[in-house]
């Protein structure tokens, strides 16, 4: 395996309602938090110049739907309000390319409008991929496929490094055609305490690896 080889790396991000209740909060300030170390995480990649091409990241399932509905609510408006013109700006500003991958049903006119709106004014970008998985789910995707015969997620390269936090180890229903040959790692960091160095050591244990395809 090359080790200059830029890499898709997707990350479900999971832990931030223990990481809350740990330090006696409500899920909701972990859920801002996880937000927080996202951001943190891209800028780190981009100055340590870390060899990722794709980063997709699961942020909403459709099966979040069911969760409490102030919870529900609270992930919607967090997701919104991250969608500004200082978010353009950033992304921009580091060759970005922002891209969504999931289902319009139940999510607002005005969500779906900056949703697109943010991918559409950084497509040009040539740098990193930044995938955010909201509203989806891939056993939805594959029974739409029947129909259309178009996958939501059909512009997602197959994924190298499947990285979970939280020490869960489950794939949860994500990007199922896309994780067919990845390489998994359970990370037992919840996510809001997640770093680049995090990141990297996980790398390091994706290169390891022999993937062989089938093959001897």
């Amino acid at each position: 395996m090359s080790l200059n080889k830029k890499i898709n790396v997707a990350i479900i991000m999971d832990g931030n309602g223990r990481w809350a209740k740990s330090r006696n909060k409500p899920r909701t300030f972990g859920h801002k938090k996880g937000l927080d170390t996202l951001e943190h995480l891209i800028k780190d990649i981009i100055a340590t110049k870390t060899k990722i091409d794709w980063l997709s990241v699961f942020a909403f399932s459709t099966e979040n739907w069911q969760r409490p509905k102030a919870e529900v609510n609270f992930l919607l408006k967090l997701f919104e309000n991250s969608l500004d013109k200082k978010l353009i700006n950033e992304l921009n500003k580091q060759n970005i390319k922002f891209v969504w991958t999931g289902f319009k049903e139940k999510l607002s006119k005005k969500l779906i409008h900056k949703i697109l709106l943010v991918q559409n004014s950084t497509k040009n970008n040539s740098g990193l991929k930044l995938n955010i998985v909201f509203n989806y789910s891939g056993l939805k995707d594959i029974e739409q496929f029947k129909s259309s015969k178009k996958l939501v997620s059909s512009n997602i390269p197959d994924i190298d490094l499947l990285i979970r936090t939280s020490g869960e180890k489950r794939i949860s229903n994500f990007l199922l055609c896309q994780l067919a040959y990845s390489e998994l790692v359970f990370e037992k960091t919840l996510w809001p305490d997640y770093t680049i160095n995090i990141l990297k050591k996980n790398i390091i244990e994706y290169k390891k690896r022999n993937r062989r395809f089938g093959k001897i």
